[in-house]
């Protein structure tokens, strides 16, 4: 996961550059940039299932799941409001911040199992 957010602020960070160098780039930076995000989605579920074990899986998993239900359209109206005053370079900004949160929750967060061994 770290390697997944760390490869996304880099993308984000340069996708203003790509304009310079043709559509094949910035045909390419999107596509590093959704394989990203899906891979988000196949890594949460085995987090979920390590941290906090397989009983109760789908209820806990529907439970961070339910998390984009909430943080898409709060992005969607922050995107919004903010793209005419930042700019793009500015959202890439605020999009490699958030990222850069989430890894840091992601590097300190300290999950055992039952049996008190480090996930």
């Amino acid at each position: 996961m770290l390697c997944l957010g760390v490869s996304q602020i880099a993308f984000l960070m340069t996708l203003i550059v790509t304009p310079e160098v043709g559509t094949a780039m910035f045909f390419l930076w999107i596509c590093a940039i959704f394989f990203c995000f899906s891979g988000n989605f196949a890594l949460i579920p085995t987090a979920t299932n390590r941290c906090f074990g397989s009983q109760y899986f789908s209820m806990n998993y529907g439970l961070v799941f339910t998390a984009n239900a909430v943080t898409t359209p709060i992005g969607a109206m922050l995107s919004s409001t903010l793209a005419e005053p930042l700019g793009w370079f500015g959202m890439f900004c605020v999009l490699s911040g958030f990222t850069l949160a989430g890894l840091m929750l992601t590097y300190f967060f300290s999950a055992k199992q039952p049996d008190g061994k480090d996930v």
